[in-house]
């Protein structure tokens, strides 16, 4: 009996293209071979299409969302998704996977869309009671712009692209003179920009997952560069980055960022891998402030990234992780036929 067929998505339509392809090969190399057999389907704006890891490419049906490897077309019995942007992150994908019947590792068309959105994200968690600094959304072609800013978020702030990840085209913002700059840079990657308060601590970010239906935060990194953030050169080239995980913080810390991300996972009806990152504001009120500042659903798991650190730090490893994963979408598939029944209501081993 042929073994399940898995489709590892990777590539997408902006600068992340070549971290997906990085996220994509670890998810790869995991993968029990064993037990699955899996294949890149690359996902670009001229053409999508399929090859296995040494690069043999396969006859591919991007309508049927089917391969053939040697006994005809066969439609994928899973999908990991590791595509970071659009259209993998925003909700496109899983879209198109649920109108095929297709599981997935994320979480919905809806958890997706919402979380893409730098402001929606932190707007529906400020609704929810979680911490989370002031912002305000521009639109390209808005008349006060940089007025509507420096009323909300004030100086310094940060200056973000609503919808792209990476750091791709932030900039912190310390002058009222060097706002309009940051605006136009941010409008080159987007057509939304969010302007958010500046919030002083130490950056700490927690890995969240989901394994055989439990939630689990995992040990907190802290981050730690020399730039004045955590941007796309400190991310993937600075040699002075350090990312330490477990975060030598308290542990009365540990526990709230611990327990904030896992709950802010499950309020914001996430799955698969999630990576929630957070401000703690050493020295300020009673020591223990933290405040939410993004929810990154397809965080970047390429062998130089957080995530894999954080699951090796936990004691369950990039294979187990991701192997866990595939057999829950498989047995999803096998079970009830559809993936989104299955999903993220089973809450124990």
């Amino acid at each position: 009996m042929p073994l399940p067929f898995i489709a590892i998505l990777r590539g997408g339509y902006t600068g992340e293209n070549v971290i997906s392809r990085q996220s994509a090969g670890t998810m790869m190399d995991a993968l029990d071979k064993s037990r699955y057999e899996a294949v890149f389907v690359s996902v670009e704006k001229a053409a999508w299409t399929c090859e296995r890891a040494d690069g043999t490419p396969l006859a591919f049906d991007r309508g049927a969302f089917t391969a053939d490897r040697g006994n005809g077309h066969e439609r994928f019995a899973a999908a990991l998704v590791a595509i970071h942007g659009t259209p993998g992150e925003d909700g496109k994908l899983q879209g198109y996977l649920d109108m095929l019947n297709v599981p997935y590792q994320t979480g919905g068309v809806l958890n997706m869309a919402l979380t893409m959105s730098k402001y929606a994200t932190t707007g529906l968690l400020r609704q929810m009671g979680f911490p989370v600094a002031g912002s305000v959304l521009l639109r390209r072609d808005e008349t006060d712009m940089e007025q509507r800013a420096l009323d909300v978020a004030g100086i310094p702030c940060f200056v973000k692209p609503d919808n792209s990840g990476s750091s791709l085209g932030i900039s912190k913002v310390k002058s009222k003179e060097a706002l309009k700059a940051a605006l136009d840079l941010a409008f080159s990657e987007a057509d939304s920009v969010m302007c958010e308060a500046f919030v002083q601590g130490r950056e700490l970010t927690c890995g969240v997952i989901r394994l055989n239906g439990v939630v689990q935060a995992l040990p907190i990194c802290e981050i730690r560069t020399s730039h004045e953030f955590f941007d796309y050169e400190a991310k993937y080239h600075a040699a002075d980055t350090q990312e330490i995980v477990p975060a030598p913080i308290p542990d009365a810390v540990t526990a709230i960022v611990q327990a904030r991300s896992e709950e802010i996972y499950r309020a914001l009806q996430c799955n698969g891998m999630v990576r929630v990152d957070h401000f703690w504001k050493e020295g300020q009120g009673d020591g223990t402030e933290v405040v939410t500042i993004e929810v990154n659903t397809v965080p970047g798991f390429s062998p130089a990234s957080i995530f894999p650190k954080m699951l090796n730090a936990a004691g369950i490893g990039v294979p187990k992780a991701v192997n866990t994963l595939v057999a829950d979408l498989v047995l999803s598939r096998v079970l009830n036929g559809s993936p989104q029944r299955h999903r993220g209501h089973r809450e124990e081993y």
